[in-house]
């Protein structure tokens, strides 16, 4: 390990989810701000790597699938071993099934809350202790603005992401003494190759009931939690909306 891979300086940040969409966004942004960025992939992680080939020795792919939570502490594990250090961690990758609940398959519903629930909850837990020691440590959950009102068709979605607050939140008072921030980014409709599946009329609904009138755009969320996992160095158990107003 060289000198400089020690230094307080070097934050090391470790992104779910990041091989595309919102994910791939807070990590390029994270890169430009000298934060170096492990990023788990499940798959992708071809474009991981490129990322990597852009910023040299910056970028470390993690491969993590959050239907086999166990394996979070080997993720850790890895990045740490090869750093050692962990300052942040920025929970991105989720899994998402839709379907109302009179019709969705029970065993798909739950196994929506279970892989997002259990993941989290596993690698939060392994990065602890080195979060403690890191450079203004923090966490940042990425949750929705669906856990807040609700939308047809996402309640196993929307249980997930409304969990994912209280969560948040008794983390925050757990971790507070050991100076560890703990915070939540509910973003609203936002343009990635997940949305882009929405037909164009549901678009435009969602759009028109959305004070911006648009959807937000990856950049632009990125920012947020980046916000969040750099510079509000005094929230902690808070819930920022990036949601253009479709909650209000």
């Amino acid at each position: 390990m060289d000198a400089d891979d020690t230094t307080t300086g070097d934050r090391v940040a470790l992104v779910t989810g990041a091989s595309r969409g919102i994910g791939a966004g807070i990590a390029r942004q994270l890169l430009d701000r000298g934060v170096r960025v492990a990023g788990t992939y499940r798959s992708g992680g071809e474009l991981v790597e490129k990322l990597g080939a852009a910023h040299p020795g910056r970028v470390l792919p993690v491969a993590f699938d959050l239907a086999v939570p166990q394996t979070a502490a080997d993720v850790v594990e890895q990045v740490t071993a090869h750093w050692g250090r962990l300052d942040s961690l920025v929970l991105n990758a989720a899994v998402w099934q839709g379907g109302k609940l009179a019709r969705i398959d029970l065993g798909d519903w739950w196994r929506v809350i279970e892989e997002n629930l259990r993941s989290t909850a596993a690698l939060v837990r392994a990065a602890i202790p080195w979060l403690i020691r890191g450079e203004n440590p923090g966490v940042v959950l990425i949750g929705s603005a669906v856990g807040s009102v609700g939308f047809p068709g996402d309640t196993a979605y929307a249980s997930v992401k409304s969990a994912a607050v209280g969560f948040a939140r008794s983390l925050a008072k757990e971790l507070a003494p050991q100076g560890v921030r703990v915070n939540v980014l509910a973003p609203g409709f936002v343009d990635t190759d997940m949305t882009a599946a929405i037909p164009d009329g549901s678009r435009q609904k969602i759009a028109d009931a959305t004070l911006l009138g648009r959807f937000g755009t990856v950049d632009e969320i990125a920012r947020a939690a980046v916000f969040l996992a750099e510079d509000a160095t005094f929230c902690t158990g808070a819930v920022l909306a990036a949601d253009g107003g479709w909650t209000l």
